[in-house]
């Protein structure tokens, strides 16, 4: 099974002390040991960067891009038939920024059908399941109970 990570889950593993910090650490772990199989998209890649793009933030964005390029490599792409989906799911799902949406299409596209995220604005999107990275450990690996 193969789940995409949103980038809230990358930012709060490497971020500031939060309660998601150590569940998401534990998420990336996983993917680093590979005990899961996670992927990411260009988009996250370039998310992480926005975020950090002001200021003396810059060097923490870079280096927080360079480890998730390493994490996850490769990155999924954002290509053409990415957008191609983007259309008809920013129709279906009004509620969902532009940026989850490439996600969606991202995950359609590379039929993934789980999304690691505490964003519940995935919650109720046909095709997809989301888990908060909390739930993580019961739900992806049913032993750690």
């Amino acid at each position: 099974m193969t789940a995409f990570f949103d980038t809230a889950v990358i930012m709060y593993a490497a971020g500031k002390p939060h309660p998601l910090r150590r569940p998401c650490r534990q998420l990336i772990e996983a993917v680093v040991d590979q005990s899961l199989d996670g992927v990411t998209s260009a988009e996250v890649i370039q998310e992480i960067l926005y975020r950090f793009s002001s200021g003396d933030r810059r060097p923490v964005g870079a280096a927080m891009a360079e480890s998730a390029l390493d994490i996850f490599a490769p990155v999924l792409p954002i290509s053409e038939r990415v957008m191609r989906e983007m259309p008809s799911l920013f129709l279906q799902y009004p509620a969902l920024t532009a940026r989850d949406l490439i996600h969606l299409a991202t995950c359609r596209v590379h039929g993934i059908d789980l999304i690691i995220s505490p964003d519940r604005g995935f919650d109720g999107i046909e095709g997809i399941t989301r888990i908060d990275p909390p739930d993580a450990p019961g739900r992806l690996f049913p032993a750690a109970r």
